[in-house]
């Protein structure tokens, strides 16, 4: 998070929600990307999705229609990028509140017209006492 190399990725201005996911599916199992095929992977420099793979999924949706094509797998989101972590930049304009949801937790982001807000988001890996078998 203290890297001084993060990458600047735009997001496509179609896009009107964005995702992260540390999880390969979505929304109880959904694919929101698609099958990706091996010669899209490469050139877009990604990996196939794993949930241990210490990535996070970032994926862009249009409209509440965009959404519910996704959902039903008739179209695919707007697979944006893949990293260990996100820097996100809000800028305040003509909205005075971004809203925002994290790990089904909603909240209501103030705005402002004269500086940025950021939202860092990074996956920590905890271990899982169900997979392990560690005892309480």
């Amino acid at each position: 998070m203290d890297s001084s190399e993060w990458e600047h990725i735009p997001v496509p201005s179609s896009v009107r929600a964005i995702v992260a996911l540390n999880l390969h599916n979505y929304a109880s199992g959904r694919n929101p990307w698609g099958n990706l095929k091996p010669e899209y992977l490469e050139k877009k420099g990604f990996v196939e999705a794993q949930s241990d793979d210490g990535l996070l999924e970032i994926f862009g949706l249009k409209q509440g229609w965009h959404a519910s094509l996704v959902m039903v797998e008739l179209i695919s989101a707007k697979h944006i990028a893949q990293a260990a972590a996100i820097r996100l930049e809000i800028k305040g304009g003509q909205w005075r509140d971004a809203y925002m949801q994290m790990d089904g937790e909603p909240w209501k982001q103030p705005l402002s017209t004269e500086y940025s807000t950021f939202v860092d988001i990074k996956r920590v890996p905890y271990p899982s006492m169900i997979i392990s078998g560690a005892d309480r």
